[in-house]
């Protein structure tokens, strides 16, 4: 099996996300239900307020619903529009055997990560981007193995981001060389929202190695 990273320019939530360029959107959840697909997500890190504004706005969805909130983000279960649904590529990733690892979004695009049986379902679901006018950038491409699988699987994004940058500033050296803050600002995220993914992400570590 092969891991995919990749960024891809979707118009699904950019008008909310551009009313708060801060925002940050961690996947939860997307699923079909009669009624259309449901997508529920995470957005952290900014002014929640503005980007509520937006998402009432938005041309992708419809139906939204904040199902809970946190001191750093809020969760949201929106319904994509008819639009949003042409748009999608959440449709095809039945027939193509594709699973979703993760997937974070900005007013900068979506940052995705699949599991994909082959080059050539990665060819096949490039093809989907462009027939849908939507911009495929990849970032890498490696083989899934035991040593990676279950930490990469579940570890967001932005959790992985953290930890992989606190260790490079040496947070978690002994003495420690870079204080929260340090981190914070070099992800340019809050101190508080950061603490929160350090602590999700060496808690999804703990349960999947140890």
């Amino acid at each position: 099996m092969l891991v995919v990273e990749f960024r891809m320019d979707s118009p699904i939530l950019q008008d909310a996300l551009a009313h708060a360029p801060e925002t940050i959107v961690n996947h939860e959840e997307l699923y079909r239900t009669s009624s259309g697909i449901n997508y529920l997500f995470w957005a952290e890190d900014s002014d929640l307020a503005a980007f509520k504004d937006g998402l009432t706005a938005d041309p992708t969805v419809t139906n939204v619903s904040q199902l809970a909130e946190t001191s750093t983000g809020r969760m949201y279960r929106v319904t994509f529009t008819d639009y949003g649904e042409r748009i999608a590529t959440f449709p095809f990733w039945s027939g193509l055997d594709i699973s979703l690892l993760d997937l974070t979004g900005s007013h900068k695009g979506w940052d995705v990560r699949m599991r994909m049986s082959d080059r050539d379902t990665l060819h096949q679901f490039r093809k989907v981007c462009e027939e849908n006018d939507l911009q495929f950038h990849l970032t890498s491409i490696y083989e899934e193995n035991k040593a990676t699988s279950k930490a990469e699987a579940r570890l967001t994004t932005v959790q992985r981001e953290a930890l992989t940058t606190a260790r490079e500033l040496g947070y978690f050296e002994i003495p420690r060389q870079a204080s929260l803050a340090d981190v914070a600002d070099q992800l340019g995220v809050s101190s508080q929202a950061l603490s929160e993914r350090l602590r999700r992400g060496t808690t999804t570590l703990i349960d999947t190695v140890l």
